[in-house]
């Protein structure tokens, strides 16, 4: 059956319409979407299944920064994570970054931290369960859309027709692309914790350092007692 330009304009127009309705809907609702092709899958989530990315921050003073890494590898691909960077800095300093299973972060964090003497230590979470479950509706929004405009299009007729729809289309592939990339990366962080890991050398003072130090100590005290 052929369908009119004015007819197949108004179509796709309201189409549009109704993802860009429903968009807006779940983005100033986060938590109850209103999507006509998603229903709500926030409301009343139990806390255990909520989408939580945790990052950690150490800084450690060991003896060797060689062999600390060497040992911090093996924590970590025994814990089933991995080194997603390193900086190393001759044997006086060195940064990585380290990705692991999110629910042993503590237990992980706890084990690298006797490789050395730890000077600080963070760690922290993020909810990001709204935004996720926003996207996903949103993505579902777009992948119907999608499904309704090929039906379009294998009933459209004039080439100007087509090539309408295949202009839509082709924008609306572009969106489920992206919010596809965004839920991909935000499920990586979520499942793996992020740790930026610090090593610095530790310093060891012969016996003119510890003099150094100790007369150092001594003139503090005759200014500030405590």
């Amino acid at each position: 059956m052929k369908v009119s330009r004015t007819k197949l304009s108004i179509i796709i127009s309201s189409l549009v319409l109704i993802f860009l309705f429903a968009g807006c809907a779940t983005q100033a609702r986060p938590l109850r979407s209103s999507s006509m092709f998603a229903e709500d899958t926030t409301e009343n989530r139990p806390e255990a299944d909520r989408m939580i990315i945790w990052t950690a921050s150490l800084t450690l003073e060991v003896n060797n920064i060689s062999d600390s890494i060497n040992e911090i590898t093996s924590i970590i691909k025994g814990s089933g994570g991995y080194i997603e960077n390193k900086s190393i800095s001759g044997e006086e300093s060195g940064h990585l970054k380290l990705r692991v299973p999110s629910k042993n972060i503590t237990s992980i964090v706890d084990k690298i931290a006797k490789l050395g003497s730890e000077k600080r230590r963070n760690i922290s979470s993020e909810d990001v369960t709204e935004q996720y479950i926003d996207t996903e509706a949103r993505l579902k929004n777009a992948i119907a859309l999608r499904n309704r405009l090929k039906d379009l299009l294998d009933k459209a007729k004039d080439v100007k027709d087509i090539l309408a729809i295949e202009r839509e289309l082709t924008r609306i592939q572009s969106d489920i692309d992206s919010m596809e990339g965004r839920l991909k990366k935000l499920k990586g962080k979520i499942d793996f914790a992020s740790i930026d890991l610090y090593l610095e050398q530790k310093t060891i003072l012969g016996p003119l350092g510890y003099l150094a130090k100790g007369i150092g100590w001594f003139i503090k005290k005759l200014f500030i007692l405590k």
